[in-house]
This record gives structure tokens, sequence and C-alpha cells, in this order.
């Protein structure tokens, strides 16, 4: 019966670190790849449950807003405690950026919300503090308009008139290559708000893409 050598084991070893050493970030990437865009799954589910138990008690969003402005933070605070807030499990809010209200989820994220005279601005941040970046920071809307021309008027699709929360889509053309290229919104390194990337990301059933600049 023949034994392996030592020199034959430590080379066996060598090899099999050198292919871990390979493979392994690969491996975590993806599974921090798969956790967060469950997270953001989840708060996209979690946020619309909210709105639908609203609508049957308040109707139509479309009502829930009067004279389109830019709302102060007390007003926006006010709006969140008559529509979201009831319907969410959360431990605290406060006004941690300008005007906008930030509510800390029990499960650990944090959203940012503001309602303007463009509509409802919402921003999720998985590790449940404001630090915007591709791989923490994801861009939500609600009833919101579709968009501005060069003009500034405003501009109808139906792409994004949903009495829902849906992701930032705001002067977005519905092609794919736009969620990326976009000069302003597009989901790309080198734009650190960049917030077509929840759209992106819904548009790939909820999974990062290949491509995602991770």
């Amino acid at each position: 019966m023949h034994a392996f050598t030592l020199a034959e084991v430590l080379i066996t070893l060598g090899i099999i670190g050198i292919v871990a050493a390979m493979t392994l970030p690969s491996v975590i990437g993806n599974a921090q790849k798969e956790a967060a865009a469950a997270k953001v799954h989840k708060f996209y589910n979690t946020i619309n449950n909210a709105v639908q138990f609203a609508i049957v008690e308040y109707g139509d969003v479309e009502n829930w807003m009067g004279e389109r402005k830019d709302l102060t933070y007390e007003e926006n605070l006010e709006f969140l405690n008559k529509y979201f807030l009831p319907h969410l499990k959360y431990n605290r809010y406060d006004n941690c950026i300008e005007n906008k209200v930030c509510v800390y989820l029990t499960s650990g994220g944090m959203f940012i919300f503001r309602y303007d005279q463009n509509g409802g601005d919402i921003v999720y941040y998985i590790n449940g503090k404001y630090e915007p970046g591709l791989r923490n920071s994801f861009a939500f809307q609600f009833n919101k308009i579709d968009g501005m021309d060069e003009d500034g008027n405003v501009i109808h699709r139906s792409l994004n008139r949903k009495t829902t929360v849906e992701p930032y889509a705001f002067n977005w053309d519905g092609t794919y290559e736009k969620l990326i290229t976009h000069s302003r919104y597009g989901c790309r390194k080198g734009n650190p708000s960049a917030p077509y990337c929840a759209k992106l990301l819904q548009y790939n059933n909820w999974k990062f893409p290949k491509d995602y600049p991770w």
C-alpha cells in the first residue's frame, strides 16, 4: 500500500489553499449580494403592505396629498404618522438630514422619507445608517410624477404612476440601458447615490445582475 509522503501532502494542501484563496472572495461576494437583495426586496414588500393598509382606511393615495409642495420636517412626520408608521415596526425616528424623516426599523434597516412637489422620495439603508453607496442605499418613490422634459414640463409615460412604493424611476425612459447609463441617476460606479439601482434590482427579478457595480 502506497503512503503519501510529507512533500505530497504539503503540495496537495498548498493547491487546496490556492484554489480556496481564488474562489472564497467570489463565494463571499455572492453571499453578500444575495443577502442585500433579500433585504431590499423585503423592505419593498413591507412598505407596500403599510400602504395597502392605509388605503383601506384613507382611500386612494392620490387623495392623501393636497397642494404639491415641499414639506417641512414636521409636515413629513405628520404624513408618515398618519399613513405609514401605524403599519410598520420601528424603534424610533428623527430628523437626521435636512427636512427628511429617518425611520429606524426593528429589522435593522433604516429609511429616509420626504414628500415634495414631485411626490414622495424614500431611500432605504440596509445597515441602518445614513451611508450612501451602491451596496447600502436603495432609492424608492411614492405617488411621484413620471419626470420632466428639458423645458420643465411634466411627462406622463405611465411607467411610474402607481399607488404603491416603487423603485426610483424619475425621468427613466423604460429601457434597461438607461438604468445604467443615465447621466444623473444611472446605477454605475462613480455615481455614489445612483438612484436607479433599486429599479435595476427589480428589473432583474430582485437579484443583482452579474455586472452590478458591487
